[in-house]
């Protein structure tokens, strides 16, 4: 409740000092005229301009959801083909042990036809 008090008290000092010096009055005055004069530049801008804002929002966010399905394409066609590649390289894999197996027998074949 005290620190309400020196609250109250200090604005009520500084406004007061505000009051007494014409000087800071007129500042006063003049900062709040520009910058209710800004504000009105800046509501007009956005009313004149609420349409062009708009679209162009639109379009950005259709350009962002033509990027999603795009990366989502791609990252599908990445993700076929690494499971293609997978599956590949695993028919590879047993085809290179299917021959090396072959070429064992082969071999063996061959050492028991030297040995006769």
């Amino acid at each position: 409740m005290a620190s309400k008090k020196w609250g109250i008290l200090i604005a009520g000092v500084v406004i007061g000092a505000v009051l007494v010096k014409k000087d800071w009055r007129n500042r006063l005055c003049q900062e709040a005229k520009e910058l209710k004069q800004q504000a009105g530049d800046t509501y007009a801008f956005l009313r004149d301009n609420r349409e062009n804002m708009v679209g162009q929002a639109k379009e950005v966010m259709e350009d962002v959801r033509s990027i999603w399905k795009d990366i989502s394409e791609d990252v599908r066609t990445l993700t076929q083909t690494a499971s293609h590649m997978k599956e590949t390289s695993e028919e590879a894999i047993q085809a290179a042990k299917e021959a090396a197996d072959e070429i064992k027998l082969l071999k063996k074949q061959r050492e028991m036809n030297n040995e006769r």
